[in-house]
């Protein structure tokens, strides 16, 4: 089977192989939609590790992403993934989408550095889920209406993390200090831009804003 057409069934499977346990461990445990929505949002984002392996053309690796903007817009209004939506309205998974199409093809410009774009994908992914799970754990300090200094440095902790891990697989080539240099440079910039963020749209402005600067730093 040809590589590309792999990586299109690769990814379909992976994604709805994770809504699919989200909403296993949610009936299971009893747990909130907004701990199930963080799970797949966690998880999900780890999508681009499967997108860098297989796809060498643009046109196939944006189905996935383009399919899920339709299929999260569809859910929004419908509740048709329950697992991903709150009860109160929030478009959010669509944004998501949206961030992950255009970033999926500034990864097909011709250069070596092509997976820059995605640490936006990762500081999103990692960063704000975890920001909103530890941040409901951790209320302390409210920035601003659901922000909390609690959460925010939850951001910073998990998206340093995914983004130090990311720059070693990716670049092994560096020297420790610098890769972690610019994860904690990542991880401040992506909180600060959650925080700046109007309601519902970090999920837009967190993942373009990091991905667009580490493709325009990263020439």
């Amino acid at each position: 089977m040809e590589r590309n057409v792999l990586g299109v069934i690769v990814g379909f499977a992976f994604v709805f192989l994770m809504i699919f346990i989200a909403t296993i461990i949610q009936k299971i445990f009893k747990l909130s939609n907004e701990f199930s929505r963080k799970i797949i949002h966690i998880s999900v984002g780890n999508w681009v590790f499967l997108a860098l392996y297989y796809f060498t053309k643009w046109e196939y690796a944006i189905i996935g992403p383009v399919v899920f903007i339709f299929l999260n817009y569809l859910s929004y209004r419908t509740k048709l993934f329950a697992a991903m939506e709150l009860e109160e309205k929030n478009p959010g998974t669509v944004y998501y989408s949206i961030s992950l199409t255009i970033l999926t093809l500034l990864t097909f410009v011709p250069s070596p550095i092509r997976f820059l774009p995605y640490l936006g994908i990762m500081a999103m992914t990692w960063g704000d889920g975890f920001a909103a799970i530890i941040g409901q754990k951790l209320p302390v300090g409210q920035i601003r209406k659901g922000k909390s200094w609690g959460g925010s440095l939850a951001f910073i902790v998990f998206a340093g993390i995914s983004a130090a891990i990311y720059l070693s697989i990716f670049q092994p080539q560096l020297a420790t200090s610098r890769i972690v240099q610019l994860a904690a440079a990542t991880a401040i910039l992506g909180s600060a831009i959650e925080i700046l963020s109007p309601k519902n749209t970090d999920n837009l402005t967190v993942p373009l804003i990091i991905g667009l600067a580490a493709f325009a730093l990263g020439f």
